[in-house]
């Protein structure tokens, strides 16, 4: 880790420590520690492999279910009473031209997938809040991700993310547990699966479904047509408020840093 990244976190933790106490941050602490290998990572669940950065403390499993948390009830059923006016809106006003292929969002990480298998209509990606374009042509998506923005996680994604027939989504796990990813279904045919950890589902007929994506997981369509889901990283419900502002601008530092290239001491270490 370059040393330009270390400052920059330390300064803004001693901020957050005055700000707060250090009971308050005790597990953004110890995030700051293991993230910068200062402590170790510690063991972590079958099949959960996190690529960037791990938060301790936090009931790490596979699959979540909304009803289990009052926060991410009041998120899915946010969504899932807007499945006609996104299905709607997809298919009125977006066409696969538009779509971001997935190779150009992490170039050479699946030689399987072809450019135009797998792509991606943004609303929000790192480092800005809204793609205009996208907004003005998908109005009401636009207002919904303004309405559940307190969820979203920062530099998450809101996007439709679309699967073309015949494609399969090799395994892989992603960034971090701060966030879990949320699907919500706007047209899936007879065939469309997805396999996080040990367990293999299919999406549920208008209801979201939520994983923690740092988990191994693939997707399947295996019918003739595209598979669309709204896609939503949204903050880990075990997260406090006082965390979350925390993380919040540990963020905004750190992505000052943060090169394609980077990788935690623990991956580095666990790699060689």
């Amino acid at each position: 880790m370059k040393q330009e990244m270390r400052n920059a976190i330390h300064d803004t933790l001693d901020a957050l420590v005055s700000q707060y106490g250090m009971a308050e941050l005790e597990r953004v602490i110890e995030f700051v520690d293991i993230n910068t290998g200062r402590v170790p990572l510690p063991a972590l669940p079958k099949h959960q492999r996190p690529l960037l950065f791990y938060f301790p403390g936090l009931d790490g499993k596979p699959w979540y279910e909304a009803s289990d948390y009052p926060e991410l009830e009041a998120f899915t059923s946010t969504l899932e009473a807007s499945v006609d006016v996104l299905r709607e809106e997809f298919l009125a006003q977006v066409t696969t031209p538009m779509l971001l292929p997935y190779e150009e969002q992490v170039a050479g990480r699946f030689e399987s997938i072809r450019r135009n298998d797998w792509g991606s209509l943004y609303f929000r990606r790192k480092g800005e809040p809204e793609v205009e374009e996208n907004c003005r042509r998908c109005p009401r998506t636009a207002a919904l991700m303004r309405e559940v923005q307190d969820f979203l996680s920062p530099s998450g994604a809101f996007i439709f993310s679309v699967i073309q027939g015949g494609t399969r989504i090799p395994p892989h796990s992603d960034t971090t547990n701060l966030k879990l990813t949320c699907q919500l279904p706007l047209i899936v045919p007879h065939g469309s699966r997805l396999r996080v950890g040990d367990e293999t589902r299919e999406w549920p007929d208008r209801r979201a479904i939520i994983f923690d994506d740092t988990f191994e997981h693939e997707s399947w369509n295996d019918s003739d047509e595209p598979r669309v889901c709204l896609l939503v990283d949204i903050w880990h419900p075990g997260i406090t408020r006082i965390e979350r502002d925390a993380l919040e601008r540990l963020d905004a530092a750190i992505s000052q840093h943060l090169g394609l290239d980077f990788r935690p001491p623990w991956a580095e270490a666990a790699a060689a």
